[in-house]
């Protein structure tokens, strides 16, 4: 029953307009005939049956306009964001990945950016799951792993830096996600760049055997896995171990809570014990002021990122910013990057 309303309700989306209020109408005509029956038990005339004939058509026109209505906002989304693809309308950009005791640049974070020809700038957290739920979030991915690769080709990277994908969980488990990563690699070979991927937490991966052995074969070419958003989900022992996981990157609210009432230090000492013994590194994401970045390290985490060290930047930004750090030879933390276009 559940499959015959998914495929039901598929077609209506997919139908032209006049025929999804049709459908409409004939469905509320037919429930409304079967109501006026049951309560007239067949006694009633057929000039009694107009009124309800005529409510149930409205109904139906009110049923098709709202179908309709959902029909057309999630066929825009689709082309827009397929439109956006085509013409190139997405970017990346960069966010520092820094040493907590000295606030040197060890990799980045890849963001997804999207300058819209008429809206302009859209936030990141809205057009994301519009991809998702349009089905082109794979599509997405892919595209901008091939603008990291030919941007970071070239730049000069020190050896084991650190670049961080965002990808979905359903990326994850197909056997594209191999292909792009080993595309990847083979652009960026002599760079020799640590990959890791990033999934969030807020979405639990699906323990399947086809899928753990993509995570496998991702492991036996180099690539890490790191756990985003760590603390907004529920990922216990079992579910770490199982994935293979690399680092924790713990989700910002637990910083923002430092030095203010009520905060629990315990927590975050928790989560670094916990990890140091299964053996994973942790990231702590969202510092923005000197004496979040001290406290952190005072307690032993070793790798920071936020506004602090750098935002969101373009490559051109993020070139200069990481050759000023190199020239500079400072062991002093680097004061924030200029807020880059579009963050």
């Amino acid at each position: 029953m559940r499959k015959l309303k998914m495929v039901w309700g598929r077609a209506l989306l997919g139908a032209p307009a006049w025929a999804v209020y049709v459908s409409a109408m004939v469905l509320c005509v037919l429930v409304g005939l079967l109501l006026v029956t049951l309560e007239s038990r067949l006694t009633l005339a057929m000039g009694g049956l107009l009124a309800p004939l005529l409510m149930a058509l409205l109904a139906g026109a009110a049923l098709g306009w709202a179908i309709n209505s959902t029909k057309d906002s999630r066929n825009s989304n689709n082309w827009e964001i397929a439109q956006g693809l085509r013409k190139r309308e997405f970017f990346v950009h960069y966010q520092p990945i820094v040493t907590a005791q000295s606030g040197h640049c060890i990799g980045v974070e890849v963001l997804a950016r999207w300058r819209h020809p008429v809206q302009g700038f859209i936030p990141s957290q809205l057009f994301i799951p519009a991809a998702e739920e349009a089905g082109l979030i794979v599509a997405l991915t892919r595209y901008l792993l091939r603008c990291v690769g030919y941007e970071l080709g070239q730049m000069m990277l020190p050896a084991g830096f650190v670049v961080g994908v965002n990808i979905s969980a359903s990326h994850l488990t197909t056997r594209d996600i191999i292909e792009d990563c080993r595309l990847l690699l083979s652009v960026l070979k002599d760079k020799h760049i640590q990959l890791v991927l990033e999934v969030s937490e807020r979405v639990a991966l699906e323990e399947h055997e086809e899928s753990l052995k993509v995570v496998r074969e991702l492991k036996a070419m180099g690539v890490q896995l790191a756990l985003d958003d760590f603390g907004a989900g529920h990922a216990d022992r079992h579910y770490l171990q199982t994935w293979g996981f690399d680092y924790l990157k713990v989700e910002k609210g637990y910083v923002s809570a430092i030095g203010k009432e009520g905060f629990r230090g315990n927590i975050l000492d928790d989560i670094l014990v916990n990890a140091t013994q299964l053996g994973l590194k942790v990231m702590i994401k969202g510092v923005e002021t000197q004496g979040q970045q001290s406290y952190l390290n005072a307690k032993g985490f070793q790798f920071l990122q936020g506004f602090f060290f750098g935002r969101p930047m373009t490559l051109n930004h993020f070139r200069r910013w990481l050759y000023a750090e190199v020239a500079s030879e400072s062991e002093s933390p680097r004061p924030a990057a200029p807020r880059a276009e579009g963050t």
